[in-house]
């Protein structure tokens, strides 16, 4: 199918039960991980940035009562989303498209007045556009691009369509996209964690301007992803169905060793006072999450050793141990410190269809434990079921919006597609000052 007429006439009517389910799931799940973001005290600070930066609008900042313009009001909603690493991701491209798209689309769509059908499938859509164009980008060559760089398109065609955008237009604002997208080297952000993350919220402005430009009928070059083979099953297999879901605030590369190591404790009641050492064998471009001793969240969201270790003393890698007195858990940093990274080659080489780890406890008795190559639950071939993510969508929420605020949240995401977008905006936004 044709780029800009794929984007232009895709209906949610055309879309299988399948593709409608994990559009609402990505849309509430990414909600929660941007309403969890919004408790953090460095958010409150970078909203006060914005305020200053960009003005006061009529765009909602969730989990909060403040309004900004709309680039403004998206860098936080997108920075937010993104702050724990909980949200969705997608093994191909190798990152967060919901993080960008989910928030650009729900903004435009509520601005405009349009229903949730619109503002699904305009997600779905984006989905697509951004797993591609991150392909494209791969196959190009050169440092290797984060998720800032390759959402851009994908929230480009998702406000494309709800902007209403046709033919040339369409092409023009992905032109717009690729080019201005933020280059978000990923490796050297991984070396040296900060908030700069992956470059999401960039990403998410670029494609907003990217539309917008367009619209007023701005040019741009014909985009890279018209002319690429990764079209050739457009509008037949849909990439939002291959997203992953995470239930740990850290990195995606932490999770096959941690969902190892919980079933051994459901299955033997390991005493953690009996392990001398953990070696993790994983593929090459996880080895720079090595610290044990982070200073701040992010980097604890991006070390392995500390996440392992908050999970096997404190069952959990929730938003509380990666911030404040998490950082300083006794307990944690002593099991972080006996735990040690080893490249795998044969892990490297699956890697990034594969998330894939081992691990091996050696005993203060001498004795030895090997697990077999692990992978993270969530992916689409082990998923977690849909009441799982409810639960972390109730968790995440709560502190923020209240139960009764969660429980018509889910209510509303049930029958989004019959419902106005603004709807569900509301119930973000009008909780507290």
């Amino acid at each position: 199918m044709q780029l800009t007429q794929f984007i232009q006439t895709l209906s949610w009517d055309a879309l299988s039960d399948t593709t409608r389910r994990l559009a609402k799931l990505c849309t509430m799940d990414l909600i929660g991980c941007a309403l969890a973001g919004s408790r953090d005290a460095g958010f409150t600070r970078l909203c006060a940035a914005l305020r200053e930066m960009e003005g006061e609008g009529d765009c909602a900042v969730w989990g909060t009562q403040l309004c900004l313009r709309p680039q403004g009001a998206l860098f936080a909603n997108s920075y937010a989303a993104s702050l724990y690493d909980m949200d969705d991701g997608h093994r191909r491209a190798q990152g967060h498209p919901g993080a960008a798209i989910i928030p650009a689309a729900l903004n435009v769509a509520c601005q405009r007045g349009l229903p949730g059908r619109e503002l699904l499938t305009a997600i779905v859509l984006g989905y697509d556009i951004a797993v591609r164009s991150a392909l494209v980008m791969r196959a190009q060559g050169g440092p290797r691009k984060g998720s800032g760089a390759w959402v851009a398109p994908g929230v480009a065609a998702a406000l494309a369509r709800l902007l209403g955008l046709k033919g040339e237009a369409i092409s023009h604002a992905l032109g717009l996209a690729e080019y201005y997208a933020p280059q978000a080297t990923q490796d050297r952000s991984v070396r040296f964690p900060s908030q700069m993350k992956e470059g999401l919220p960039w990403g998410a402005t670029a494609g907003l301007a990217a539309a917008r430009l367009a619209g007023h009928g701005m040019t741009a070059m014909r985009p890279h992803l018209a002319d690429s083979d990764c079209l050739a099953d457009l509008g037949e297999v849909f990439e939002i169905e291959r997203s992953y879901f995470k239930k740990y605030a850290c990195c995606r590369w932490a999770h096959p060793a941690i969902d190892g190591l919980a079933r051994l404790q459901a299955e033997t009641g390991l005493s953690l006072d009996s392990i001398e050492s953990i070696r993790i064998s994983t593929f090459e471009k996880a080895l720079p999450l090595k610290n044990p001793r982070p200073k701040n969240l992010l980097e604890a969201v991006y070390s392995i050793p500390f996440a392992v270790g908050a999970f096997l003393v404190q069952g959990r890698v929730e938003p509380e141990q990666v911030t404040g007195s998490g950082l300083e858990d006794a307990q944690v940093l002593a099991m972080a410190d006996r735990i040690e990274l080893v490249e795998d080659s044969a892990l490297t080489r699956e890697f990034p269809e594969k998330c894939l780890e081992r691990v091996e406890l050696r005993f203060k008795d001498g004795r030895s434990w090997q697990s077999g190559v692990l992978s993270a639950r969530g992916d689409p071939d082990d998923p977690y079921a849909d009441a799982e993510l409810v639960d972390k969508f109730r968790n995440l929420s709560a502190p923020v919006i209240g139960p009764e605020g969660c429980e018509r949240a889910l209510e509303l995401l049930a029958c989004l597609e019959d419902r106005p977008a603004a709807d569900l905006v509301d119930l973000l936004t009008t909780h507290r000052g």
